[in-house]
């Protein structure tokens, strides 16, 4: 693990990344090697939850800063080595997007509604963009989805930030939201 540390610090040393441009080739390679050998309860690479969270950001036209905290948003509660190394890459590869990514990073002590309710507007949007993508297999039976319908009720409508196409795509899974 510390050699693997220390390949990505040099070659985020070997990059000229000027403050405020987070690439997102290494945001990806950064969220891919936070992930490694992890998978879903499906077995499917873990990965693949990251990155089509990342598409939708995209697809429903939210910010740069936004798509990449969507590709690190687990990194920092999943990663197998210390919570400090995976916050040191985050902050060499994109320093906007590490407050985000530590937001979402959620306290099991906390009440998952009282979470998301806690949530700046930033971190709210990719909340909601994981809650979707976590969504699409769901039937109302499932206690996750439960948990989702009740922090998205608890919101009280569309918050702040989430553009209607993405807040559609809730409704079309949990209904009226209101």
């Amino acid at each position: 693990m510390k050699l693997l540390l220390e390949n990505w610090r040099q070659y985020l040393d070997d990059e000229e990344n000027e403050e405020g441009d987070c690439k997102s080739s290494e945001i990806e390679d950064l969220a891919t090697w936070a992930h490694d050998g992890q998978e879903r309860r499906d077995g499917t690479p873990y990965i693949t939850h990251p990155e089509g969270v990342a598409k939708f950001a995209e697809e429903f036209g939210y910010s740069d800063i936004i798509q990449d905290a969507a590709w690190l948003h687990d990194a920092v509660e999943d990663f197998q080595g210390s919570e400090e190394d995976i916050k040191e890459l985050i902050e060499a590869v994109c320093p906007e997007a590490l407050p985000i990514v530590l937001e979402l990073t959620h306290d099991p002590s906390i009440m998952y509604t009282d979470y998301v309710l806690s949530l700046s507007d930033e971190a709210r949007v990719v909340k909601l963009l994981d809650i979707l993508y976590n969504s699409q297999d769901l039937t109302p039976e499932v206690k996750q989805f439960k948990k989702y319908h009740n922090a998205l009720l608890s919101l009280g409508g569309k918050p702040e930030g989430i553009n209607d196409s993405h807040w559609g795509a809730l409704e079309s899974i949990y209904g009226d939201l209101k």
